[in-house]
């Protein structure tokens, strides 16, 4: 049986589903929009940037990309949300969303800026002493999945100035060009845009384990039933896993989620410690 949504899940589905309608939804069509420009502004970007404002720390979360981002958000708010706030209550299973929503951002802010800080530490150190091994030390570790920088990939730059740093009769020049690579890439780093409700949904579904350990969960494509404590662990151990690797085709925000869950997870244990079935506080003689 499908569940009927509770009120502030329909409020959360329907405030997405028009945010998507008004703003991504025309260009999915080849549609041009008056309000297209919206689009990046609600994105979240890391708050040392220039285009950083405050209220994207709301409307992120409000945004999807595409129809696939915003579907399977949506379907499994609409699946764990009305479980979670006919036991909580509106107003806290709204404050769960919330809290994990800011979780989300926490995590994910600061990868960004442990990301930053060690390049700044990087470029730092090339700056004291332009070296091969300090140019190679900055880029260690680096994803250069899709970035290109005057429309030449940022991989065969940097193994340009490699070569040049070794083989150059002028490294004055070199340095000079691979302090401009350097300098462009961490700019990079901290011009990344976040979207979606990824980070609350995963809250959402932290706290259905957290009440609901052994309730059997089945996907569409694994035909047994996996409790739920151990089917949303190990999503958040899939997340934690892709994270570290980083892997250069995966642009999901992991650690974002990873925030989400977390927040969500210890909101849901205070709550089960402090209310009853339906969100009344417990009295404790």
């Amino acid at each position: 049986m499908y569940p009927s949504p509770t009120p502030i899940v329909r409020y959360l589905l329907i405030i997405n589903a028009i945010v998507f309608a008004v703003l991504v939804l025309p260009s999915q069509f080849g549609i041009d929009s008056p309000l297209d420009f919206l689009n990046e502004q609600f994105m979240l970007v890391y708050f040392t940037h220039p285009d950083f404002q405050p209220f994207q720390l709301i409307t992120h979360f409000f945004h999807h990309a595409d129809l696939s981002h915003i579907f399977f958000n949506m379907l499994i708010l609409y699946f764990f949300g009305p479980a979670l706030e006919q036991r909580l209550g509106g107003k806290r299973f709204l404050l769960l969303y919330l809290v994990a929503a800011a979780g989300a951002v926490a995590l994910h802010t600061s990868e960004i800026w442990w990301q930053v800080s060690t390049s700044e530490q990087a470029l730092a150190a090339f700056n004291a002493e332009p070296t091969l091994n300090n140019f190679k030390a900055f880029f260690d570790g680096a994803n250069f999945a899709g970035l290109s920088i005057y429309g030449i990939d940022v991989s065969d730059i940097v193994g340009q100035i490699e070569n040049n740093l070794v083989l150059a009769d002028d490294p004055s020049k070199v340095w000079t060009e691979a302090l401009d690579i350097m300098t462009r890439y961490a700019g990079r780093q901290e011009a990344s845009r976040m979207l979606g409700a990824s980070g609350a949904i995963s809250g959402v579904m932290a706290a259905y384990a957290v009440f609901n350990p052994w309730q059997k969960l089945q996907l569409l494509f694994i035909p047994v039933p996996i409790a739920a404590v151990y089917m949303i662990g190990g999503i958040f151990a899939l997340d934690l896993f892709m994270g570290v690797m980083d892997y250069s085709f995966d642009t999901t925000a992991r650690f974002a989620h990873l925030g989400g869950g977390v927040a969500g997870a210890l909101l849901a244990f205070y709550f089960k410690k402090t209310t009853t079935e339906g969100g009344d506080i417990k009295r404790w003689n």
